[in-house]
C-alpha cells in the first residue's frame, strides 16, 4: 500500500536535517537530556505513591484544561520567588513539555509567509516548527549579552517599511539554546519597549532558568517586567526531572489561552512532579548544578586540550551546552557522518539557522555524558575534525 496519496495536503513542509543525528552513538553531545544519574527511582516512586494515596480518584475523569491545580500553584510560587513574575494559577496551563506549548503557539499564530524574529542562532525544535509552517524566520545579530536590540529594532523597522509585520519575537533569554548567552537586563527592557512601540508579542522560552551553574544571578524574566501584556512565557520540567515525563507550562493572557486550548499532559505525570517538587526541588536543583559544573568543566578542559587555538568557545554559566566556533572553512554538517562512524554525535551550527548556513559552528551538550565520557568523546571528535581538515 502506497499511503502517500492519502496524506493531507496540509502536512508541514520538509525541513532539512542531517541524517547522522538519528544514529546511535557512544558519545551523545547532540541532545539536552536530563542528567541520567540524578533520576532517583526511589524518590520518584515515593512521590508517586504518596500523591496517589491522596488523589488517585482524580484519574477517573479527564483533567481540567489547564492541568493539575496543585502543580500550577507550585509554578506560580516559583515564578514569584525566582523569576520576578506575579502570575495567578489561572494564568498558567500545563503542556506536553515546553515544545508542546510552543507547538500550540506556532499553530495558532503562524500562516505561510509570516515573519518571526529570533536570535542569530535559535533552538532547532522551534525553528523546525516554524519552517514546517512555512514561516520566514529572520535571525537577529546576537552576542554574549543575547539578542542585539539595536539590530532587532532595525529589523522591525525594515520589515514594517516593507509592509511585513512580525507575528512575534521568539527568544530564549536564559542560557540560550544553542549559544548559552543570557539576555542582559538592559536589553530585556529595550526588547519590551520595541515590542510595545510596534505592537509585537514576545514568546519567552525560559526552559533553562533552573540550570544556573555559577556566575552572576539571573535578571528577572521579561514576563515580570512586562506591563503591557506582550509576553507569552514558556518553560519546562523535562530537562530537570526527565525528558520522558513531558511536562512543561505556559503563562499567557486568557485571550491567548482561549485559542491555544490548554496542554492536557498526563495527569499521572503532573501529580508525581507536583509531589516531588514540593519535597525535593531545592536539593534536586543543587544536585543538578554540581553535576553540570563538573561536566561543563570537563568539556572546557577537553576542548582546551584537543582543539587548536584558532577555535573559539566561551564558558557557559548555566544550561547544558557548549558553543564552539571553528575556522570559517569548516563544515560540521558535512563532517557529522564521519563523527558518527567514530562514535560521536553533535549538532552542526546550521540546524539553528533557517538558511542552514554557518556550519563552522557546533553545539556540544554536556548533560548526558559523564566527565570521563566527555573527555574521551571530545578527543575522538578532535581527531575526526583534524583528519577531515576542519582545523587550521
Amino acid at each position: 500500500m502506497d499511503y502517500s496519496k492519502f496524506f493531507s495536503k496540509n502536512l508541514p513542509a520538509t525541513v532539512d536535517m542531517p541524517q547522522g543525528l538519528r544514529a546511535d552513538t557512544e558519545h551523545i553531545f547532540s541532545v539536552t537530556n536530563a542528567v541520567p544519574q540524578l533520576i532517583d527511582a526511589g524518590a520518584y516512586a515515593e512521590a508517586m505513591s504518596s500523591v496517589l494515596a491522596r488523589e488517585a480518584s482524580s484519574l477517573a475523569g479527564y483533567p481540567g484544561m489547564k492541568g493539575h491545580e496543585g502543580l500550577r500553584g507550585v509554578i506560580a510560587d516559583e515564578l514569584q520567588d525566582k523569576r520576578g513574575v506575579s502570575a495567578d494559577i489561572d494564568d498558567i496551563f500545563l503542556s506536553d513539555g515546553a515544545g508542546g506549548a510552543i507547538r500550540k503557539i506556532v499553530d495558532a499564530f503562524i500562516d505561510p509567509g509570516d515573519v518571526v524574529l529570533a536570535e542569530e542562532f535559535t533552538y532547532s525544535g522551534t525553528l523546525n516548527m516554524l519552517l514546517g509552517k512555512r514561516a520566514e524566520v529572520v535571525h537577529v545579530q546576537s552576542d554574549e549579552d543575547g539578542m542585539n536590540t539595536d539590530a532587532l529594532e532595525q529589523a522591525v523597522r525594515d520589515l514594517t517599511a516593507a509592509g511585513r509585520k512580525p507575528k512575534f519575537i521568539y527568544t530564549i533569554p536564559v542560557y540560550q539554546n544553542p549559544t548559552g548567552a543570557t539576555l542582559s537586563l538592559k536589553r530585556r527592557r529595550r526588547m519590551l519597549a520595541i515590542a510595545a512601540e510596534y505592537d509585537i508579542p514576545i514568546v519567552e522560552n525560559e526552559s533553562y532558568a533552573d540550570f544556573r551553574i555559577d556566575g552572576e544571578p539571573l535578571p528577572p524574566a521579561m514576563l515580570g517586567l512586562d506591563d503591557n501584556g506582550l509576553v507569552i512565557y514558556v518553560s519546562s520540567y523535562t530537562k530537570l526531572l526527565g525528558c520522558g515525563l513531558r511536562v512543561g507550562f505556559c503563562v499567557a493572557p486568557q485571550q491567548v489561552q482561549d485559542v491555544l486550548g490548554g496542554g492536557m499532559p498526563s495527569q499521572l505525570a503532573t501529580m508525581m512532579i507536583y509531589e516531588y517538587l514540593r519535597n525535593h526541588k531545592a536539593e534536586h536543583v543543587e544536585a543538578v548544578r554540581r553535576e553540570l559544573l563538573a561536566r561543563r568543566d570537563a568539556l572546557l578542559a577537553a576542548l582546551g586540550e584537543n582543539f587548536p587555538s584558532d577555535c573559539e568557545f566561551s564558558t557557559p554559566h548555566g544550561g547544558m551546552m557548549g558553543w564552539v566556533k571553528l575556522p570559517e572553512h569548516a563544515d560540521t554538517w558535512a563532517a557529522l557522518d564521519s563523527a558518527v562512524e567514530a562514535g560521536v554525535k553533535y549538532n552542526p551550527g546550521g540546524i539553528y539557522r533557517a538558511t542552514r548556513d554557518r556550519n563552522n559552528h557546533l553545539r556540544l551538550t554536556f548533560s548526558h555524558n559523564t566527565a570521563e565520557e566527555i573527555y574521551d568523546g571530545v578527543a575522538t571528535l578532535a581527531d575526526v575534525f583534524q583528519r577531515g581538515g576542519l582545523f587550521g
